[in-house]
């Protein structure tokens, strides 16, 4: 079971603002560090900043926020792609799009080696899909056993479902999802493998761990209605993947992380209509059984999310997400505080 503590606000304010796509990282000198998108509006008017806010007591007081990316013009996100790598660094992929006209997309990385306080420039471009690419890079870097380094992504080979996501398969165009590999510590990423793809369902954001017995498991969000959650496995770091099967959960922007029992707890943006919100499911065996371990936060409506999950010295999981909007427009970055009891 899944005991619920202090429920703390990270960023908010009395101006209406969109404070979404969340991401948090604990850092080597035991700072928490979260990233989001500060805008607007969610996702309608091109202003997107990406910011960082830090902790240094474990979650209990935050400093105040420190802008890292904004383009005039342009909308920026990539708090959520936040990761930390085996090199001491930190690395964040910065989506940088354009919908109002027009619509185009960039997606770069930026690094930091001071744990987050300064970022470097911008590294060449991130292009796997002939569309549009996302890294999906939250969580734990994934090493192989070669040492190469693996990330989930995603994307579309037309740029028509940029703007309009759920329709795109209906022209043949549909998002899937894939793992892209580097050799060079994370400056090119020239080999892939597809996790989900199929013709009919836009696959999205993947989440992927590493199970026990040395494989990955991966939950993959659908862009579609009813929503349906789905996972896949690789025996082969990697290299090749089973074919998806759905869970029983509507979960979207997924992510897995291990809890100090052994399970699996997977926490997603809830589609099911009768209970908005952040949800989390359990598995104790390496997900051929899922169970529902109740809500994290009960929303109003399905735009929220985002979970990004960390484990504390204490043992406690430490979970950051976006609450939904209110009437005025106005949406918060929450940190809520988990432990695993029975």
């Amino acid at each position: 079971m899944i005991e619920l503590g202090e429920r703390i606000v990270i960023a908010g304010g009395i101006e209406p603002r969109s404070r979404a796509l969340t991401g948090v990282q604990l850092l080597p000198n035991g700072d928490l560090l979260v990233g989001y998108r500060d805008g607007s509006d969610h996702l309608a008017t091109d202003d997107g900043a990406v910011m960082t806010i830090r902790s240094t007591d474990g979650g209990r007081t935050w400093q105040e926020p420190r802008p890292v990316v904004a383009i005039p013009g342009w909308d920026c996100a990539g708090g959520r792609s936040m990761v930390q790598t085996p090199d001491g660094g930190l690395l964040m992929y910065v989506f940088q799009a354009r919908r109002s006209h027009d619509p185009e997309v960039h997606v770069r990385p930026i690094k930091s080696f001071d744990n987050g306080h300064t970022w470097g420039p911008m590294g060449p471009e991130l292009s796997i899909f002939s569309g549009w690419t996302e890294p999906n890079t939250s969580g734990q870097m994934q090493v192989l056993s070669d040492g190469r380094w693996m990330i989930p992504v995603y994307g579309a080979d037309s740029t028509s479902s940029i703007t309009n996501p759920t329709g795109a398969a209906l022209d043949g165009s549909a998002s899937y999802s894939i793992v892209a590999f580097s050799g060079d510590q994370g400056e090119t990423w020239d080999e892939h493998a597809i996790v989900a793809n199929d013709p009919a369902i836009n696959f999205h954001e993947l989440s992927v761990i590493r199970l026990d017995d040395e494989r990955f498991l991966a939950v993959i969000r659908t862009q579609d209605p009813p929503f349906t959650s789905y996972q896949s496995y690789s025996a082969d770091e990697g290299r090749s993947w089973s074919a998806p099967e759905p869970l029983p959960f509507a979960g979207q922007t997924p992510f897995l992380i291990g809890l100090p029992s052994g399970a699996i707890m997977c926490a997603y943006r809830d589609r099911d209509p009768d209970r908005p919100g952040v949800s989390a499911s359990i598995t104790h065996d390496a997900g051929t059984i899922w169970e529902f371990a109740g809500q994290l936060y009960k929303g109003t409506d399905w735009n929220c999310g985002y979970p990004g999950l960390v484990t504390l010295p204490s043992g406690d999981i430490f979970c950051v997400y976006y609450s939904c909007y209110d009437s005025a427009g106005n949406s918060e970055v929450h940190g809520l505080s988990l432990r695993e009891t029975g």
